[in-house]
């Protein structure tokens, strides 16, 4: 009997020993995620080869979730990257497709509302597991509530949960939960602004720019907001990311449908071809994936103006 609660004993020790290792290899692999690994992908000038690698790198994530449940690093790491996949290799894959290609461009886009809904789920978890009762103050709506005692280092939950949802709506503007979801993503980006209004290093202006432009004056639109924020992010980033160049004609430069707007629309985006993408490094593949962005729209502008010359 004796021998036995002893072998029991060691058993458990063995097994607490192997729980503590595995959260110790988890809290390390997350911070790597959001660390040095990040800077890697980041730094590369192959988005196809980034591409094919991010799915074994989401499903990692998932797996890393699973066996550090109450670790929020690891939820906020996954959300981002699920929202980031989304975004570049699924909806910005099919939003180029040709009009004969719809079937394929449907299972994109239904695959990048997925990604968009699992991205978003994980950084609801994050703030759960930061903030004991956001969630359930968060769908009845009581944002004071949910966001009470939140601080600087939330913002990027904040940004990757409202994004997420923005982007889904983009994807689908009928998709019921998604648009039951908008409102609150909404709160949320606003939330990230007044937190930290320098997020991203002009991030958070290039969403916020978009969505001042696309929303009707009488529900928030202003193009006032919308321009105040994209030269604030040109000015944050120091003019390093040319994504939100793209971001400016596609939605600001469209709403002007007339030859001004259209010359714009074509300045802008061929400037954005213009650019060196290896000076500066840290920003090699966001800057090439825009500039393949900022070809497709030129070829493609006629489409966007309503108007014949």
């Amino acid at each position: 009997m004796k021998v036995r609660h002893f072998l029991a004993f060691l058993a458990i020790i063995a097994l607490l020993s192997s729980c503590s290792i595995k959260k110790m290899a988890v809290n390390s692999m997350a911070k790597n995620m959001s660390g040095d690994t990040a800077a890697v992908f980041m730094e590369d000038n192959d988005p196809e080869l980034v591409g094919d690698a991010f799915p074994v790198i989401l499903k990692m994530m998932d797996m890393m979730a699973a066996s550090s449940p109450d670790n929020s690093a690891v939820k906020s790491s996954a959300g981002s990257m699920y929202v980031m996949y989304a975004n570049v290799y699924l909806q910005g894959k099919g939003s180029m497709l040709p009009y004969d290609q719809w079937e394929e461009q449907k299972q994109l886009y239904d695959r990048a509302k997925k990604h968009y809904r699992r991205g978003y789920d994980y950084v609801m978890d994050s703030l759960e597991l930061k903030h004991k009762g956001f969630k359930a103050a968060f769908a009845e709506s009581d944002y004071d509530t949910a966001f009470s005692g939140f601080k600087k280092e939330d913002a990027a939950d904040l940004y990757w949960g409202g994004a997420a949802v923005l982007a889904g709506v983009s994807v689908d503007v009928l998709d019921p939960h998604f648009a039951a979801d908008r409102d609150g993503a909404v709160k949320m980006l606003f939330k990230a602004l007044e937190l930290d209004p320098d997020f991203g290093n002009g991030m958070l202006d290039d969403i916020m720019m978009q969505y001042y432009a696309s929303m009707p004056e009488g529900m928030g639109g202003s193009m006032e907001k919308a321009l105040y924020h994209y030269k604030h992010g040109v000015e944050l980033s120091k003019d390093s990311l040319v994504s939100i160049h793209v971001s400016y004609a596609s939605s600001v430069c469209t709403k002007n449908q007339s030859q001004e707007g259209y010359d714009e629309f074509t300045a802008v985006l061929e400037s954005v071809l213009e650019r060196d993408v290896e000076s500066v490094p840290e920003n090699r593949l966001a800057n090439i994936i825009s500039q393949r962005k900022a070809a497709w729209l030129l070829e493609n502008r006629d489409d966007y103006f309503l108007f014949g010359f």
